[in-house]
């Protein structure tokens, strides 16, 4: 007896030593993809104070991954980088790239050599979104899954954002702009997996308004650097210097526990179906319809904006005063009327959508919404009722940009493919760059040609982002399990 106590205490003293040698945490894989089973994976390091982490989460009664809420600064630091990606990504659309298309092109066919332009770069992130998930799904590199694609996404984008600044021509242009797609998806598609990798379900609501809020903060400060710095060159280093700088604060406070072990490699047609799974679920299939319609309308309105200024305004004065001299500075000032609806309509749709779970309604409010304003668009030619619209549009959009975040993290058909799921549903914000630009353009250059004096064209594609808001609008009630 006193030979099977002795062997008891060794024993005891010896996995004692075991747990104060080693700072490995075995957790089961539903903690890290919040699915069930009992499959094992380990998990290297130790949690860091003040930063995110998904590895040291406590686990509900019905072994899924109770994730711990999050704090402000958290929220924060999870939402830094989606400022810096608005801060470049808005302006740029609206504002950098129809201006140096226009000096590329010589003012010729301009609205057809931007759709042009735009189709080239969509094309390549449409491939790259998906396999960038994918990849980062089952990445066992020591920063994590994440992490190393945001920074390496950010490193070329950088680079790609340098060579459209300095593009002699077109055709240099076009391929600067495809280098940049492809970083930016190399990026977003890991990133945007963080939401439902970190945040409890409770939560993505109220983290959706801080990506909201940020994105509409982060396009103010895009507007400002394009307002006093017209040069697309300084504006393309400004605004990279800010995004990448964003990302890295992003980084900081997302520190991810990196896994060691990953699940069996797929075959490469194993893994090329999986791009296609996600489709043969009704929710996130309608979802994604819904979504790919709205960015239709979206595109169709923020692309043209400065053509329209330009072409249809021409006289910048907002009761009585002039306010810019250029379509490159009314554009940066109807951002603000805009981003004043919509930073007011974000803060309060996802708080709302989380206390009462009615996420659809907020939908449907912000989807008519935007159809008036796009309506009233398409009548006005005074800058004065331009801003009036742009506030009301940004009313829309604010809201809706919240809860389409919420809605997309709560559709995601599979726990352990995040990154991938999240890559095909932002296809749905991609693919329209392919089509809205391409089918707005030569809408534009056809009616203008009608009726020129009038500009008929832009009449047109506003009332066709009507379209599309109202279809979008409406098919989201055929999602089942949101309300």
């Amino acid at each position: 007896m006193a030979e099977l106590d002795s062997r008891r205490d060794r024993d005891h003293d010896h996995l004692q030593e075991d747990d104060t040698e080693t700072n490995s945490l075995l957790v089961s894989s539903s903690s890290l993809t919040g699915g069930s089973g009992e499959m094992r994976m380990q998990v290297a390091g130790s949690p860091k104070s003040g930063s995110i982490n998904a590895g040291d989460m406590p686990r509900d009664s019905n072994d899924k991954q109770a994730k711990r809420m999050l704090s402000n600064v958290e929220m924060f630091g999870l939402s830094c980088y989606w400022f810096g990606w608005s801060a470049l990504m808005s302006p740029l659309f609206i504002a950098v790239i129809p201006q140096q298309i226009e000096i590329l092109s010589e003012d010729k066919s301009k609205g057809s050599a931007l759709g042009d332009t735009l189709i080239w770069g969509s094309v390549v992130a449409i491939l790259v979104a998906p396999l960038a998930g994918s990849i980062s799904d089952t990445s066992t590199h020591p920063w994590g899954r994440r992490k190393p694609f945001i920074a390496t996404g950010l490193v070329i984008a950088s680079f790609a954002l340098l060579l459209m600044a300095i593009a002699p021509n077109l055709k240099m242009y076009a391929c600067a702009f495809l280098l940049l797609s492809a970083a930016n998806n190399v990026t977003m598609s890991p990133y945007t997996a963080l939401v439902p990798d970190l945040v409890p379900q409770s939560q993505r609501g109220t983290v959706s308004s801080w990506l909201g809020v940020m994105s509409f903060l982060g396009t103010f400060t895009g507007g400002l650097v394009t307002f006093f710095f017209p040069s697309p060159v300084s504006d393309l280093i400004i605004l990279g210097l800010i995004h990448a700088g964003s990302g890295l604060i992003t980084m900081h406070f997302s520190r991810e526990r990196p896994l060691v072990h990953r699940r069996a490699d797929f075959s490469i047609c194993q893994r090329l179906w999986s791009l296609f799974r996600p489709m043969f679920n009704h929710d996130f299939r309608v979802m994604f319809s819904t979504r790919f319609l709205m960015q239709m309308g979206i595109l169709t309105v923020q692309e043209y904006m400065r053509f329209f200024l330009k072409d249809a305004i021409q006289d910048f004065t907002l009761f009585g005063y002039v306010v810019a001299s250029s379509a490159q500075q009314a554009v940066c000032v109807m951002f603000v009327p805009m981003l004043i609806g919509g930073l007011g309509s974000a803060c309060i749709s996802g708080v709302y959508s989380d206390r009462t779970g009615k996420r659809k309604m907020v939908v449907y409010v912000s989807g008519g919404v935007m159809m008036v304003a796009c309506v009233l668009f398409s009548l006005i030619r005074s800058y004065t009722l331009v801003m009036i619209a742009a506030f009301i549009f940004g009313c829309g959009f604010g809201a809706f940009s919240v809860i389409e975040w919420a809605m997309a993290t709560d559709l995601l058909p599979n726990p352990e493919e995040y990154a991938k799921d999240m890559g095909i549903w932002s296809l749905a914000l991609i693919m329209p760059q392919v089509v809205a630009g391409t089918v707005a353009g030569y809408i534009l250059d056809y009616f203008n040609d009608l009726a020129p004096k009038i500009q008929l064209g832009y009449s047109m594609i506003f009332l066709v982002a009507v379209l599309f808001f109202g279809v979008g609008t409406y098919y989201v009630k055929k999602i089942q399990s949101v309300t």
